[in-house]
């Protein structure tokens, strides 16, 4: 896999979309997700493993965690009640 990832920016910088802030040295296909601070709770299988330095093998669909985040649960419009105006 992924034999080093070198980080171009430190803690505390800011960045934007799209900014470079690190790539990968030699190695396979990894994927990192980026998420706001305490947006979402990692599961603990992934914590421990990173915890003991163990890689985690991850497939397309598998959960790592689940958002922190209130979700707002608002009724969508009735298509009945809406009116187009000039």
């Amino acid at each position: 896999m992924v034999g080093s990832i070198t980080f171009l920016k430190n803690t505390g910088d800011f960045v934007k979309k799209g900014d470079e802030f690190g790539y990968f040295s030699f190695g396979g296909s990894t994927v990192i997700c980026v998420f706001e601070k305490d947006a979402i709770q990692i599961d603990k299988d992934l914590l421990q493993n990173s915890a003991r330095a163990l890689e985690t093998l991850v497939s397309v669909g598998m959960r790592m965690g689940v958002s922190k985040k209130e979700i707002l649960q608002t009724e969508l419009p009735s298509l009945e009640a809406c009116v187009i105006a000039a």
